[in-house]
C-alpha cells in the first residue's frame, strides 16, 4: 500500500545559491508594502529584510523602500482618456511636486531582482501596493503603445502573510502585474505564512519563525531568484537548480 499523504514534504526541493562569483553585481530592491505604523510590527517587512540581509550575505548590493514612508498620489486614470496620455514619467509625478513615486521608478528600474512584501487584506493585496501598481502602468504602457520595453531581464518574487487564505489569489494578481510589466518569475516566486481562525496576531511572528515551510520557501525564492537573475544578466541558459 502507498503511504498516507500527510502534506507537504519538508527539504525535497532545496535549491543552493550559485557560487561566490556568479552574485556579484546582482542589485536587490526589497519594498514594503504594510501599512502597519511601526514598522518592527509587520511581519512581510520582517521577512522582506531577512531576505536583504541574506543577499547581503552573499555579495548582493540591497536598497530597501517602505511604500507607506513615500507621499505616492493615485493613478488619476489617464490612460482610460488617451492611452497616449500615459507617459513616462507619469503625469501625477508632473502634476504634484510633493509626488514621490519617481523615487520607486528610479529603484525598480536599476535592480535586478524586485522582492515585494504585502499583507493580505480581505483576499488581495494592500491598499498601498494596488497604489504602487496602478501608477507602474506608466512603466508598462512605454512598451505596450510606445515600443519602449523599460523592463529588461529583472526578476520579481514576493513575500505575503496573512490570516486569511487568500495567498494564491494575492500572489495570481501580482504575478500577472508583474508578467505584463516584463518581469521573469523565478521557480520559488512565493513566500507565504497564512495565520490561524482565531486571528490572535500577537503570536504570529513566533509560528512564523517555528514554520519550517515558509522558511525553506524564503529560502528557496532567495536563491531561484538569484540563480535567474544571473541567467538574465549573463544572458546564460535558466539556472535554477543543481550545483554551480
Amino acid at each position: 500500500m502507498p503511504a498516507p499523504l500527510v502534506g507537504r514534504k519538508f527539504g525535497v526541493n532545496v535549491i543552493p545559491p550559485p557560487d561566490s562569483e556568479k552574485r556579484k553585481g546582482i542589485r536587490v530592491l526589497g519594498l514594503s508594502g504594510s501599512s502597519r505604523q511601526q514598522p518592527e510590527m509587520s511581519k512581510s517587512e520582517r521577512l522582506l529584510l531577512r531576505a536583504l540581509e541574506t543577499y547581503q550575505e552573499y555579495g548582493c548590493s540591497t536598497k530597501f523602500l517602505r511604500l507607506k514612508d513615500l507621499i505616492i498620489h493615485d493613478c488619476e486614470g489617464n490612460y482610460s482618456e488617451n492611452p497616449a496620455y500615459c507617459t513616462y514619467p507619469c503625469q501625477s509625478s508632473i502634476k504634484y511636486e510633493d509626488d514621490q513615486m519617481q523615487i520607486v521608478y528610479d529603484a525598480v528600474l536599476a535592480c535586478d531582482i524586485l522582492i515585494l512584501a504585502t499583507p493580505i487584506r480581505w483576499n488581495n493585496h494592500s491598499a498601498i501596493v494596488q497604489r504602487f501598481v496602478e501608477r507602474m502602468n506608466a512603466i508598462e504602457n512605454q512598451y505596450s503603445w510606445f515600443g519602449n520595453r523599460m523592463i529588461n531581464d529583472k526578476v520579481a518574487a514576493m513575500i505575503i502573510v496573512g490570516h486569511v487564505d487568500g495567498v494564491q489569489h494575492v500572489a495570481g494578481n501580482l504575478m500577472n502585474f508583474f508578467s505584463w510589466l516584463g518581469f521573469h518569475i523565478p521557480e520559488v516566486a512565493i513566500a507565504s505564512w497564512v495565520g490561524e481562525n482565531d486571528e490572535d496576531t500577537t503570536k504570529d511572528w513566533k509560528q512564523i519563525e517555528g514554520n519550517r515551510y515558509t522558511q525553506e520557501d524564503l529560502s528557496n525564492l532567495i536563491t531561484s531568484a538569484l540563480r535567474l537573475a544571473y541567467a538574465l544578466k549573463h544572458h546564460t541558459a535558466e539556472e535554477t537548480g543543481g550545483n554551480g
